[in-house]
């Protein structure tokens, strides 16, 4: 009976400190570029190139994400990734599920988390970010609190990419406000 009373306590605490962190906007994407947002790349069949997992949105820095990446079966040889996280602690594979962890408080708005070199094999397919089979989409912030992040999209090989179909919240959120207060910015 103890342990129960014990184990209750412990959900009753951590569950409420998910979503609580300090970046509670932050979203995780595919891109083939890491100083900027391309989620389309043409290769030739048979070349190589680079792709990104990325977040925006970072507001109060964080330590550690939890991620997995899927390839379409035809788009690319097997990718060799390396984080790109001061440190490049890694535990776990990128294909089943890894987890990153920084030696220093990520605090840019944009970070890129790891590279992985493909090797274009001339099929369409996507490049998608898919759930840690752990720690579904957790970001540690530097105070040890778990956010999730919302994924935004992944990269296409030539392809469109697919909507994630995600409403992901806006990094500024919409101040309450009454209308007369509305009414009053016409006067």
């Amino acid at each position: 009976m103890r342990h129960l009373l014990i184990a209750a306590l412990v959900l009753a605490i951590a569950v409420p400190a998910l979503g609580q962190g300090a970046n509670p906007y932050i979203a995780a994407y595919v891109t083939f570029d890491a100083g900027a947002e391309v989620h389309r790349v043409d290769p030739l069949a048979y070349t190589a190139g680079d792709v990104f997992i990325c977040l925006k949105h970072v507001q109060g820095g964080f330590t550690t994400v939890s991620f997995a990446v899927g390839i379409d079966a035809g788009v690319s040889a097997p990718a060799a990734w390396t984080s790109l996280l001061p440190g490049g602690l890694a535990i776990g594979d990128y294909a089943t599920g890894i987890t990153l962890s920084s030696t220093d408080c990520m605090t840019d708005e944009f970070v890129c988390l790891c590279s992985g070199s493909l090797f274009y094999l001339g099929v369409p397919g996507m490049v998608s970010i898919l759930d840690h089979p752990d720690y579904p989409r957790w970001v540690v912030d530097c105070n040890d609190a778990v956010d999730l992040y919302c994924y935004v999209t992944g990269g296409g090989v030539l392809m469109d990419p697919t909507a994630t179909g995600e409403d992901c919240p806006p990094p500024v959120p919409v101040e309450n406000s009454s209308w007369g207060g509305i009414k009053a910015l016409y006067r």
